[in-house]
C-alpha cells in the first residue's frame, strides 16, 4: 500500500501459499497528488494480466476524480455555511419591553447554503427594527449578497425613513448588486412605547401576528414585489397596526411553509395552527417547536424564523412538557415577564429559583410514570407582589416522594413568604412573595 502511495503505479500482492486471494492495490491520484489507495482482492487463480492493469487504473482515477468532488463540494457548502451564520446577527437586542428568539437551520439535500437570513436591532432607543430575507440562488455568492443586503438595511434604517421608503432606497442598491435581484424581504418597525409597528413586505412571506387571547392572523399589508423586480406592483408600501402587550409576531422564510404537493394556503394554514396551539409555549421553545412541526425531518430548503414577543402579558400563562430540558425555557421567559412587570432583581430571583423546583419536582415525581404529561405555570403581578402557581395532573407519593420532594418544598418554603400545596387529582403548589420594595415599606 506505502508502495502505491510513493511511486504512484499499481502494486499486485501475490496470494499466500495455501491462502489469501490476489489483492492488486491501486493509488488514488487527482492533479498528480495520490489522495489514497484502493485495493480490489481477486481470486487466487486470477492474477490480473498486464493487459488490464489500465483498466482497473481507469476506475481508480475515475473513483478518485469522484471523491475529490465531493470532497470540494463539501468543503465549498462548510464554506458558504460559516459566512452565512457569521453574517447571521449574533447578539440580538434585549429590553424589558420585548424579546427575541429565532431559528435557523440548512436543508440537508444538495451541498450549497442558500441565502435565507434574520437580523434585528435598536434604531434608536425608542424604536426596534426586525427583518428577515431570502435571496434567489445558493452558495458562497448568496451567503455574500445577504450580507450586503443586511448591512445596506441596517445603514437605511439609520436614516429613519420608513419601511416603504427604506425599501425604494434598497431597490436603488439592488440595481448595482444584480445577484440580489429577486430577493424578498419582511421588514417592520415598532415603536416600543406605543406598540405602533410599521411594515413592508418586498415578494416576502406575510408575517403571522398572534395577539394575546385571539387566534393569528396573516398581515397582508404593505405588500410590493421583490427587491429588483420589473413587475408587479414595484412600488413600494406600508402599512401600520398597534401590537397589544404580549403580541407575538413571527417572520419566517418560504421554506417552512412551501411543499410541491400542496398549496400555498394550506400551508399558510398549518402554520397558523401550529402558532395558535403554542399559545402557552416558552418564547424560547416556540420558534424551534414551529419548525419541527412544519418542516420535520424532511427539509428541503433553508428555513429561517424570527419571533417577537412585544411587551408582557398582564399574566403570564406557560404550559410545559413534562421534560426537565424545558425548565431554562420556561426560566428565561419568567425573567423577562418578571422585568417587565418593575419586579426588583432579588425578588425576580427568588420567584425563578421557586419555580424551577416546583416544575422539576412535577417532573420529576408527579409524572414519573407519566412522560406525556404536561405543568402548568400561572404567574400574577400582584399589587404588593408576585404570586405563582405551579401545576400539575400527576400522583402525589408521600411515601416515595417525602424526601426530594420535602428537600423542593423546604427551599421553596425559604424563599417565599407565602405557601400552599393542594393534592386533589393532582398537586398544585401555590407560592406569594411580597416585592422588596413593599418588605422595606
Amino acid at each position: 500500500m506505502s508502495e502505491a502511495v510513493a511511486t504512484g503505479e499499481p502494486v499486485v500482492v501475490a496470494a499466500a501459499p495455501g491462502g489469501a486471494d490476489h489483492r492488486v492495490v491501486l493509488p488514488l491520484t487527482v492533479r498528480g497528488k495520490v489522495l489514497g489507495t484502493l485495493a480490489l482482492r481477486l481470486p487466487a487463480a486470477g492474477r490480473p494480466a498486464q493487459a488490464e492493469l489500465p483498466f482497473l487504473r481507469d476506475v481508480a482515477d475515475r473513483a478518485a476524480l469522484a471523491l475529490e468532488n465531493a470532497r470540494l463540494y463539501e468543503q465549498q457548502r462548510d464554506v458558504a455555511e460559516t459566512l452565512q451564520r457569521s453574517l447571521l446577527a449574533d447578539v440580538l437586542p434585549t429590553d424589558r419591553r420585548f424579546a427575541i428568539e429565532t431559528h435557523y437551520r440548512t436543508a440537508t439535500q444538495g451541498l450549497q447554503v442558500g441565502g435565507d437570513w434574520y437580523d434585528a436591532f435598536l434604531i434608536t432607543g425608542d424604536k426596534l427594527a426586525i427583518v428577515v430575507g431570502d435571496v434567489v440562488g445558493r452558495g458562497i455568492e448568496a451567503a455574500s449578497t445577504m450580507g450586503q443586503l443586511r448591512s445596506a438595511i441596517r445603514a437605511l434604517a439609520a436614516t429613519e425613513l420608513g419601511p416603504a421608503r427604506l425599501l425604494e432606497r434598497l431597490d436603488r442598491f439592488v440595481d448595482r448588486l444584480p445577484s440580489a435581484h429577486m430577493a424578498t424581504v419582511a421588514y417592520a418597525e415598532i415603536v416600543l412605547s406605543t406598540g405602533e409597528m410599521v411594515y413592508s413586505c418586498a415578494g416576502h412571506m406575510p408575517p403571522l401576528l398572534h395577539p394575546p387571547g385571539a387566534d393569528p392572523q396573516l398581515l397582508w399589508g404593505g405588500r410590493s414585489a421583490p427587491l429588483g423586480s420589473r413587475v408587479g406592483r414595484t412600488a413600494r408600501v406600508e402599512d401600520t397596526l398597534p401590537l397589544p402587550a404580549g403580541a407575538r409576531l413571527l417572520l419566517y422564510t418560504d421554506g417552512l411553509i412551501e411543499r410541491r404537493d400542496r398549496l400555498l394556503d394550506e400551508g399558510f394554514a398549518l402554520l397558523s395552527d401550529a402558532l395558535g396551539q403554542r399559545r402557552d409555549a416558552p418564547l424560547a421553545e416556540l420558534v424551534t417547536q414551529l419548525a419541527d412541526a412544519l418542516v420535520g425531518t424532511e427539509r428541503r430548503d433553508d428555513v429561517c424564523l424570527l419571533c417577537l414577543r412585544f411587551g408582557a402579558e398582564p399574566r403570564l400563562e406557560r404550559v410545559i412538557p413534562a421534560d426537565a430540558t424545558q425548565i431554562a425555557a420556561l426560566r428565561k421567559d419568567l425573567r423577562g415577564w418578571l422585568g417587565a412587570h418593575d419586579v426588583d432583581e432579588d425578588t425576580g430571583h427568588a420567584v425563578v429559583l421557586a419555580c424551577s423546583e416546583a416544575v422539576a419536582n412535577a417532573i420529576e415525581h408527579g409524572y414519573r410514570d407519566d412522560p406525556a404529561g404536561v405543568v402548568v405555570i400561572n404567574a400574577v403581578r400582584t399589587t404588593d407582589g408576585v404570586q405563582l402557581r405551579v401545576s400539575d395532573r400527576g400522583s402525589w407519593r408521600p411515601e416515595r416522594a417525602d424526601v426530594a420532594r420535602g428537600r423542593g418544598l423546604f427551599m421553596i418554603r425559604q424563599l417565599m413568604d407565602d405557601v400552599t400545596v393542594e393534592t386533589d387529582g393532582g398537586t398544585t403548589i401555590t407560592m406569594r412573595l411580597r416585592t422588596k420594595q413593599e418588605k422595606v415599606a
